[in-house]
């Protein structure tokens, strides 16, 4: 996954089953029900195998606005992988916010040198609060769960 989106995948690629199917040999989409940081819907999502590796939300005219890349198949811009902590991910609290609505209590990152793409992380068995950016040392053994791709706008 890249700034500008990813493989062929990019601003303005219809949200169709047969324009996301390229994301990886073999994809296969399915409907999913999941959430973004603001609510719950029904979109799309690629599966190799049985392994769920991206999820596509539809954005402006009919487009792919967000692909959320959710397996370990898929690659940062910075070499990151869902299940890194953010300490192996090389990512600073100061490029970080609290995630809001969904997200509360995750931190929403900056992908360095990707202004297009979020990484979202959580901390495993973290008890609050959960109103403010957790610490720089419970930070540090948070877990990435999303790498966020948003179209250019």
């Amino acid at each position: 996954m890249t700034d500008d989106g990813i493989g062929t995948l990019r601003t303005g690629t219809p949200f169709r089953e047969d324009a996301m199917s390229v994301v990886a040999p073999n994809a296969e989409i399915r409907s999913i029900q999941t959430a973004n940081e603001t609510r719950t819907e029904w979109t799309q999502a690629a599966f190799i195998g049985e392994v769920q590796a991206v999820q596509f939300f539809k954005g402006p005219n009919n487009t792919i606005g967000e692909i959320h890349g959710v397996s370990q198949h898929l690659i940062g811009p910075n070499g990151e992988r869902i299940g890194m902590t953010m300490a192996q991910a090389r990512v600073s609290r100061r490029d970080c916010r609290n995630g809001e609505s969904l997200w509360r209590g995750m931190a929403v990152c900056k992908a360095r040198g990707a202004p297009h793409i979020q990484l979202v992380f959580s901390i495993p068995q973290y008890d609050g609060p959960f109103d403010e950016l957790p610490s720089s040392e419970d930070l540090q053994r948070a877990e990435l769960q999303r790498i966020v791709w948003h179209a250019k706008s």
